[in-house]
């Protein structure tokens, strides 16, 4: 049974002299009441397309975000503190040189012992783990000092910037909810974390795809460039053929929810997935993944296709060996396998010249496009 949350976890404070001021010495950043020197960045940060993109609270009126705009804010979070239920800090840190204004991060009392954490970023400061570190002082400050026993977290289905975050500060992911929030009149579907004042105040394991380099290839993550490119290679009749999960026809929807797809299994930590990229041009040649590592004893698995004019050219092989040898290096797997139709010869040679080995048969368990069952080809690791 929970402990109830002491009587203090909503008390009245004076701002900004109530604020308490949190630091976190290592990465220099620091939170602190909002002042009216901040509103000019305020402006701008609500004025970025990533924020306007993502945030579901900040106002898009006319004209665009104004400095009327934030004063009005400065106003919310000045009844915030003196009600006690929306403590709002500025995060300070360094910006272009100097230490100032660079987001704001929030708690708001959802019920006795239970609160909300949100944050934004300033553009300028994006890419150093700020969020992080503001985030993980906010949680301090409510299990420790207000003694609440539940936080959470929520966002946009596909804020993945914020979900990182979340997992960076020990927030475990919950799942998502259709029609979860009001996005400025719309109900959108939102994701959902959880935390408790028991759980350990550590990361949550995201298998970021490390960039690899080989003998004419390059493994690097997904991005939406690569989209038309991976249309190609899964519209092709050959992939089709060997890939009966494929949707047919394959337009930039379903590449959007492949690329969607590769970053839900990182940030589950069960798995991997890179793209095969010439490395002269860059251009997306194909993909390799590595599933299966979120079991107590994970058992990796590889798959992988080609782009139709990067066949024959020995890059999946090369892809395949970059795997292997990050999945060891790593401790990612304690074992790796592939598995093949027995009649897809090209998918059987990059195995083989990768140095896997045969090692069993499963009868008639591969569909394939034209509606017959394939013997299925199992192979190991060296």
């Amino acid at each position: 049974m929970i402990a109830p949350a002491p009587a203090s976890w909503q008390t009245a404070r004076p701002f900004p002299d109530g604020v308490p001021i949190l630091v976190d010495a290592v990465a220099e950043v620091t939170l602190r009441a909002l002042e009216e020197a901040d509103l000019p960045a305020v402006v701008e940060e609500c004025r970025d397309p990533q924020t306007m993109r993502w945030s579901t609270t900040i106002p898009h009126p006319v004209g665009g975000y104004q400095l009327s705009d934030a004063r009005d804010f400065l106003a919310v979070v000045r009844v915030g503190w003196q009600e006690g239920s929306r403590l709002t800090w500025t995060v300070e840190a360094e910006r272009d040189g100097a230490r100032q204004f660079c987001g704001a991060v929030s708690l708001v009392m959802a019920g006795p012992g239970c609160g909300e954490v949100g944050f934004v970023l300033h553009p300028g400061a994006r890419g150093r783990s700020v969020s992080s570190s503001a985030v993980r002082l906010v949680r301090d400050y409510a299990f420790d000092a207000l003694g609440l026993h539940t936080l959470r977290w929520r966002a946009k289905a596909g804020n993945w910037a914020s979900r990182r975050v979340a997992a960076a500060t020990g927030f475990v992911f919950d799942g998502l909810v259709r029609r979860l929030l009001d996005d400025h009149g719309d109900m959108v579907d939102g994701w959902v974390a959880t935390m408790t004042r028991d759980d350990p105040r550590t990361p949550i394991r995201w298998l970021q795809p490390a960039e690899l380099a080989g003998p004419g290839v390059a493994l690097r993550p997904f991005a939406e460039s690569d989209v038309p490119r991976i249309i190609e290679a899964c519209s092709d009749l050959r992939t089709r053929h060997w890939l009966v999960s494929m949707p047919h026809p394959y337009g930039r929807t379903d590449a959007l929810t492949y690329l969607e797809a590769t970053r839900e299994l990182a940030a589950r930590g069960t798995g991997v997935v890179w793209c095969v990229a010439d490395p002269d041009d860059g251009r997306c040649v194909g993909s390799i993944g590595l599933e299966g590592l979120g079991s107590y004893a994970p058992r990796g698995e590889i798959g992988y296709w080609a782009h139709p004019d990067a066949r024959g050219r020995g890059l999946i092989t090369a892809a395949v060996k970059l795997v292997s040898a990050h999945a060891r290096t790593a401790g990612l797997a304690s074992s790796l396998m592939i598995r093949c139709a027995a009649e897809n010869t090209a998918s059987r040679h990059a195995a083989d010249a990768a140095g896997y080995r045969q090692v069993g048969v499963l009868p008639a368990a591969e569909p394939l496009g034209d509606g017959s069952l394939a013997d299925l080809v199992l192979y190991a690791s060296p």
